[in-house]
């Protein structure tokens, strides 16, 4: 995506879905107009952004229809996404999954549970984000799945689980989707607990992946360097991480979670290369084993009343070093960026409160609003590169001029930092000297009352007073 993109919603609405093959140009018409007007505010209702019946009864009827799908609508996306990444040497592919919440849409068909215990309805989406290795730059949507929860049956045995559909096959299905990697291309998985599978992680290989995982089971291992000729004693995954002694130790900023604030922890690294035996009863693709190295991470001393930080990794990225074992460590907390995709869906863009009468109507609209969510995140990140760098080289001129002229410094020079602290300043960011960079909520409301301003300066000069 360019900065013309950004400013101008239309030619990224064309950019991004005007290649959609829906059986009907028409179709592609529509869902081009729906992208542009929703992008001009992402959170508005519907009507809201259509303001007019005719176009508003138009866009529900799109999204409602049999003939529509949210892989053709996204399929432009992902592709160009793949495209993208062929041009960087190392790629991240952060997967995580989350739910949709929609159980305040009692007449919604089509929803399952998304909770245990509980009678919350909605679906799941698993989303496949493309993140340049060296960077962090995000490079788009490489592949999504929305599904519904199927409960297991009463009663249901091991080998008919066995048999049956699985919520975790998401994993494997998501890697099949998006294919081999390509000739001369190092694609890297990265995944949480949830993506410990030992099929997923054969998939990987046989289609060319690499991975970084976070450990959830404690398997079976032995050790790389003990000879073919002995008998080698099998070991604990997890106990064999926590044995390891020290490699280096640094400071490592801990984000704020769940009430509890963000803090920097002093961490220790350790690695070894073993070899993860396959599961005697759990299901393979075949009985082979898997070469990683194992990374622990852990918080020997943790203040008072903290639980300490530990992080158990399995990556088949070889680590020769301390910074090799560190780069992976970096590679893993990066997948956060999935967090604020999610905060970007629910908040930035309304997923939660949308009104769709069926689950497959809520999927299109998701097919439309993911792309949307990544145009919100790149938008922080424009922010956050290259802050030395002349705002005249991110933005036209004509964005420099309003936010000058609001921010009563007319004609001053602006560099990139500068100018998207005055713009999140418009959208509650205090701008002190002790604050962080701002954050993509404050950062799009900003972006937002500019655009709105912008918009009003050119109708001033098209319909001039009399």
């Amino acid at each position: 995506m360019d900065i013309e993109e950004l400013e101008h919603p239309e030619k990224w609405a064309v950019e991004t879905f005007g290649t959609a093959e829906l059986g009907d140009l028409r179709r592609t018409d529509r869902l081009v107009k729906m992208a542009t007007v929703i992008a001009e505010n992402p959170s508005a209702s519907l009507p809201g952004s259509m303001r007019n019946w005719a176009d508003t009864r138009a866009s529900y009827r799109f999204l409602d229809s049999a003939s529509i799908s949210h892989e053709q609508i996204m399929l432009p996306h992902w592709m160009q996404t793949q495209e993208e990444a062929m041009q960087h040497s190392r790629v991240l592919l952060a997967a995580d999954t989350t739910d949709v919440n929609l159980s305040s849409h009692e007449t919604a068909e089509g929803l399952g549970p998304i909770g245990r215990g509980n009678k919350a309805q909605g679906f799941f989406v698993h989303t496949v984000l493309a993140i340049d290795a060296d960077s962090q730059q995000l490079l788009g949507c490489m592949y999504q799945e929305p599904f519904v929860r199927q409960p297991a049956p009463k009663g249901e045995t091991r080998a008919q689980r066995k048999k049956r559909v699985r919520e975790s096959q998401i994993w494997e299905r998501s890697i099949l989707a998006i294919g081999p990697v390509p000739d001369q291309q190092k694609w890297i998985y990265v995944g949480d607990r949830g993506s410990d599978i030992f099929t997923f992680w054969q998939r990987c290989q046989e289609l060319g992946y690499d991975f970084v995982i976070r450990v959830a089971q404690d398997r079976r291992v032995l050790l790389d360097e003990v000879p073919e000729a002995e008998d080698p004693e099998v070991q604990r995954l997890k106990t064999l991480a926590r044995s390891l002694p020290a490699q280096g130790g640094r400071i490592l900023p801990v984000p704020a979670q769940r009430q509890r604030p963000a803090r920097d922890a002093f961490v220790q690294i350790s690695w070894q290369q073993v070899r993860i035996q396959p599961p005697v009863n759990g299901a393979v693709l075949s009985k082979t084993e898997v070469k990683v190295w194992v990374v622990r991470v852990w918080e020997p001393e943790p203040p008072d009343g903290r639980e300490a930080l530990e992080w158990i990794l399995v990556t088949t990225v070889p680590i020769l070093n301390e910074e090799d074992g560190w780069e992976r460590v970096k590679w893993y907390k990066w997948r956060l960026l999935l967090e604020d995709f999610h905060k970007v869906l629910k908040t930035g863009c309304g997923i939660e409160v949308r009104r769709q009468q069926t689950v497959d109507a809520m999927w299109n609209l998701l097919g439309i609003l993911t792309p949307m969510a990544m145009r919100l995140l790149w938008l922080r990140q424009t922010a956050q590169q290259a802050p030395d760098t002349p705002a005249t080289l991110v933005v036209s001129q004509e964005v420099i001029y309003v936010v000058t002229e609001l921010d009563r410094r007319p004609g001053v020079m602006l560099t990139a930092n500068d100018l998207w602290r005055t713009i999140a300043s418009f959208g509650g960011y205090l701008n002190r000297k002790c604050d962080g960079p701002p954050g993509w909520q404050t950062l799009w409301k900003g972006w937002f009352y500019i655009q709105t301003i912008l918009q009003g300066v050119r109708l001033a000069v098209r319909c001039p007073p009399p």
